[in-house]
């Protein structure tokens, strides 16, 4: 009886350890689930995940706060635009989207290419000083319908039609250049990441004046707070002058230069041949400065635009810009 008494016993056990082991298993697979759940996140209502972090790492109400439409009427440029390419006012959409590190909220315009597929992936053009580069959305889309150059998602950062742009633009420009980078990079490019087909691999971003200055800034910061994002940077009349809690750009290009000699980046710097000569040689010193460093992976161009000055060189310069870094190939 004894004998029996263990047998049953050990078969018991034996059972017990089965199912165990299959709940186990099956807590494997629902812990699976979960993490798969969480991991293709989007915008859903599913409370169960509404902790996680989505995956372009904007905050509840950053992400509560975008809107997207075409172009809005209100725009103060809206007329200008539309007197352009009537057409613009269908192609050209309108994001807003408020940014927490910042505490401001943005405008942002965003024109698609004329063919634009989803099963296709387009480079990128990112504008800052937007409100003042609507009008370059129509005017470098004939690039594209003509075949001069690739497909490209053109995008222009700017403000709410109210904001003091002189004084909005020195805070993300030159005081806080940090706050918006991290804006452009951490929240702006993964979100319209996520709804159109972007090409990572191929990014540009333009900057002129002031926001000149802070391309620089955002080129000795690619390894850094850029997360290497941009491959070409277009420089326009870089204010040289400016500076940032005391730092000039040289002593951020000192900085970068001893993190590392290499350099991946193409970088075309323009200057207007009317702007003033003590302007001109300052940006010519600083760009043969750097031409001195000879950093690995670093092409570099210089051009002085006949005819042009301060307030007009970022048109012809931009076009060359798009020339230079998706120029169709011969066929």
């Amino acid at each position: 009886m004894k004998k029996e008494l263990t047998i049953l016993t050990t078969f018991s056990i034996a059972i017990i350890l089965v199912v165990t082991g299959c709940q186990h298993s099956s807590a494997s697979k629902n812990d699976s689930t979960v993490t798969q759940s969480v991991t293709s996140y989007s915008s859903s209502e599913d409370t169960s995940i509404e902790e996680a972090p989505t995956p372009t790492g904007l905050l509840p109400e950053e992400r509560a706060s975008i809107t997207m439409g075409k172009l809005s009427p209100e725009h103060m440029y809206y007329n200008e635009v539309t007197t352009l390419d009537p057409a613009c006012a269908d192609y050209i959409n309108e994001l807003s989207i408020y940014d927490a590190e910042i505490d401001d909220t943005f405008v942002v315009h965003i024109s698609l290419p004329p063919d634009y597929n989803e099963a296709s992936s387009y480079p990128m053009v990112v504008m800052t000083d937007g409100v003042w580069r609507l009008s370059d959305h129509p005017e470098l889309r004939p690039l594209m319908t003509s075949g001069q150059i690739q497909d490209v998602i053109l995008v222009s950062i700017g403000y709410p039609n109210t904001y003091n742009y002189d004084v909005i633009r020195k805070r993300d420009l030159q005081t806080n250049p940090d706050s918006f980078l991290h804006f452009i990079v951490d929240n702006l490019i993964p979100y319209l990441e996520e709804i159109y087909s972007v090409n990572p691999e191929n990014m540009t971003l333009t900057g002129h004046s002031l926001g000149g200055y802070w391309a620089y800034y955002a080129l000795f910061h690619n390894d850094t707070i850029g997360k290497n994002t941009f491959t070409n940077y277009y420089i326009g009349s870089p204010s040289m002058w400016a500076n940032t809690d005391g730092k000039f750009m040289s002593t951020y290009e000192e900085e970068y230069y001893n993190r590392t000699q290499t350099l991946n980046a193409n970088v075309y710097v323009t200057v207007g041949a009317d702007e003033d000569k003590n302007f001109i040689s300052s940006i010519e010193d600083f760009y043969n400065d750097l031409q001195e460093r000879n950093y690995s992976g670093l092409n570099l161009t210089y051009e002085k635009i006949e005819g042009y000055d301060h307030n007009t060189v970022f048109k012809p310069s931009i076009k060359n810009t798009l020339l230079m870094f998706y120029k169709k190939d011969s066929e």
